[in-house]
């Protein structure tokens, strides 16, 4: 059954609120830009900050027009929420979803199941993927206790290296300090000449989460945890229904984790990271207000240090120290469900830094002769010029600006109110950027973010800093700090968003050669909804070029996908052998090779309802899927997630209580006897001859119901 859908809003007020010390908005300034009203999807329609009319029921199950109790697969978590015709909102109905997340109300927001659809009929016909045995070996750590499917067993020791991360379930034991709901899995690995990407469980649970800072008696379901899409996040952020932000480790993140409890009335309900680790994203349900907001909390991660910056809302590799809250943007909708970001990406290794790792290009340090914290504007300041540069290097037109972002937006869904929006960050990236490299008096007050640091017990998780210790919250900083609504689109049931993360940098003219950057929505009914942003993203060399685009975010495609998606990730390496691919981007135009990118012209998504995984393409005005996988095994995909290091596809099977994994591209044995980790060029390819598309790599049993995976690489 389908939720009946909000085809009337109100028209857009433009409301801002300001952001008072508890979190909450009060307060008012003009909103960013969106269109004139409209009912056609994909069309910018008008919002609101502020959210519909709030209503009382006497039982807070009301139905919507009918009055009646809310039926079908989303009744325990949307339905009746907003009167179709009035969009009017159920308050007390509202305040039950917000803080609903057991194991049947998870269930219900990840949409119906196959059974459900097909009158109760579990069976699954689908052939079975092939996978590779493997060899059970000894001596070996990473590939300890599964398979190795490629090269030779490891005799300890040597070149190795894997990917890591978290894994989300709704605990059959009950959640509880024991029991948390995250586990801490490896879905890929690699040790001297050998290689499986059979998934693994590390920790159970997440030995973060276990920490007594946590406080794992307050914490509650797990919701969802965030990595970047396009660097490295050796720390995944988590929410969690108690209203807690906490951060999951990996063996070479080198932090001790990070920690934020929201009040009670505000109930996240998804969280995203930025490109370059710089701000963490939540989305949340105001209970007291009954209105959506999106929590910005800053990131301050100085490990792993060869590739991390020690600054707040600065590029990092995600070993988190600390998040510190700023404040929150008003929403056009009450009911946030899914979120995706993206900021310029910045270093990427050290050939864009001429050579130096990030460690190697800090603005400030102890003065020469004073031996006082200092930011560097002059070479005479600097105990080690070799090392350091000054804040004029990153400044506009320094030869080190592209590391600071200063573009990027997020892209935020209410399924329960069909409405996608867009929220410029550039403001605030504008803001942190003059802050630290404006001059060297603003630049002096960011420093107070280590001085508090330095009274702070190192070996324990941080609390709060004062709202005037840098990052400065909201309510402090000018308010053109705050990011704004930028514009809001029709989508009938968007329950999944993804935004493009890069793309290529050939410029073959107008209507070829490179297509727009890009972001996605996912719809219930199976239509993948194409955006861009326009002027709220580019590249630097897009900047450097005076290339990037000047306009509104607007639509440019739509596309069937499978049915009732609940999962989408970036696609990474988009693979051009297949004749539907071929189809809508040839692989040459005008004697010119194609330039598309898996982080922006492709996306892998999951659906539950039809138990499918699919590889999208979207290039200009077209949509098409090119590859599906389904496996007699998979028989309720609700998450994907990839690994980073190989071509491998995680999946979250929630009824079948455990993860799948999937390989589609060639893995690489490595030469540990011969010179160390370099390439030996043997490649061991996926399928029954190493000619295949995809093989099954196997599976991992779940002490629950699993309905989120988030891995990266570790070293």
């Amino acid at each position: 059954m389908k939720t009946p859908r909000l085809h009337e809003l109100l028209p857009i007020l433009g409301v801002l609120a300001c952001q008072a010390s508890d979190g909450s908005s009060g307060g008012t300034e003009t909103a960013g830009s969106t269109g004139a009203a409209s009912e056609t999807a994909g069309e910018p329609t008008g919002g609101t900050a502020n959210p519909p009319t709030t209503g009382t029921s006497d039982t807070g199950e009301t139905g919507g027009d009918t009055g009646e109790a809310p039926t079908g697969p989303y009744a325990r978590c949307g339905a009746g929420i907003v009167d179709s015709v009035s969009g009017e909102i159920d308050a007390a109905r509202y305040e039950q979803v917000a803080e609903d997340w057991s194991k049947e109300a998870v269930s219900c927001r990840l949409g119906p199941t196959w059974a459900e659809l097909h009158d109760g009929d579990a069976a699954n016909d689908a052939s079975e993927v092939w996978g590779p045995t493997g060899q059970t070996c000894g001596g070996g750590y990473l590939t300890d206790g599964i398979p190795v499917q490629a090269g030779v067993c490891p005799e300890g020791g040597g070149c190795y290296g894997s990917v890591s991360g978290q894994a989300i379930y709704v605990p059959s034991a009950g959640v509880g300090a024991a029991t948390p709901g995250v586990d801490r899995i490896q879905t890929h690995a690699w040790e001297q000449g050998a290689i499986s990407s059979h998934p693994k469980l590390l920790d159970s649970p997440e030995p973060y989460v276990t920490r007594p800072e946590y406080d794992p008696a307050s914490l509650g379901q797990p919701i969802a945890v965030a990595r970047s899409e396009r660097n490295w996040t050796n720390d995944g952020v988590a929410i969690f229904a108690g209203g807690a932000v906490g951060t999951g480790g990996t063996a070479t993140s080198g932090s001790v984790g990070a920690y934020y409890q929201f009040p009670p009335h505000l109930r996240p309900s998804a969280v995203a990271i930025t490109s370059n680790n710089e701000f963490v994203l939540v989305t949340l349900w105001n209970t007291a207000e009954v209105r959506g907001e999106l929590a910005v909390l800053s990131v301050r991660a100085p490990t792993p240090d060869a590739h991390s910056w020690w600054y707040h809302g600065l590029f990092n590799a995600g070993g988190v120290r600390e998040l510190k809250f700023l404040g929150t943007v008003p929403l056009p909708f009450a009911t946030p469900t899914s979120i995706a970001a993206v900021t310029t990406h910045g270093w990427t290794n050290p050939n864009d830094a001429n050579g130096k790792s990030m460690r190697n290009v800090a603005f400030t340090g102890p003065h020469k002769d004073t031996m006082v914290d200092t930011c560097f504007t002059a070479e005479a300041q600097m105990s080690d010029p070799a090392n350091q540069q000054p804040i004029s290097a990153f400044a506009d037109g320094g030869w080190l600006q592209h590391l600071v972002a200063r573009k990027g937006y997020a892209l935020v869904a209410s399924q329960w109110e069909d409405k996608v929006a867009f929220v410029d960050l550039a403001p605030l990236l504008d803001y942190f950027h003059s802050m630290y490299f404006g001059s060297e008096a603003s630049c002096g007050e960011t420093l107070s973010q280590f001085v508090w640091d330095k009274t702070q017990p190192g070996d324990q998780v941080l609390p709060q800093a004062p709202a005037d210790v840098w990052p400065f919250t909201f309510d402090l900083a000018p308010e053109s700090a705050r990011p704004t609504v930028a514009a809001v689109f029709d989508v009938p049931g968007p329950r999944a968003v993804r935004v493009g993360l890069d793309k290529s940098q050939a410029i073959y003219g107008p209507t070829n050669g490179v297509d727009v950057w890009k972001a996605y929505a996912a719809g219930d009914d199976g239509v993948l909804h194409v955006f861009t942003p326009g002027r709220l993203m580019a590249s630097w060399f897009e900047v450097g070029k005076g290339e990037q685009a000047t306009g509104e975010p607007a639509a440019v495609a739509t596309g069937q996908i499978c049915q009732h998606p609940t999962s989408l990730v970036m696609h990474r390496g988009l693979v051009a052998d297949h004749s539907t691919f071929l189809d809508i981007v040839p692989e040459k135009v005008d004697d010119k090779t194609q330039e598309i990118h898996g982080m922006n012209d492709g996306v892998i998504v999951v659906c539950r309802g039809e138990r499918a995984l699919q590889h999208v393409v979207a290039w200009k005005d077209a949509v098409e899927v090119y590859e599906e996988i389904r496996d007699s095994r998979m028989n309720d995909p609700v998450a994907v997630w990839y690994s980073d290091r190989a071509d491998v596809r995680t999946v979250a099977d929630f009824d079948g209580r455990k993860l799948l994994s999937y390989r589609f591209g060639w893995v690489k044995i490595e030469d540990w006897k011969d010179g160390g980790c370099g390439p030996q060029g043997a490649n061991y390819g996926p399928g029954e001859d190493g000619t295949g598309d995809h093989e099954f790599s196997g599976e991992l049993a779940v002490a629950g119901w699993p309905f989120h995976v988030s891995v990266a690489n570790v070293n």
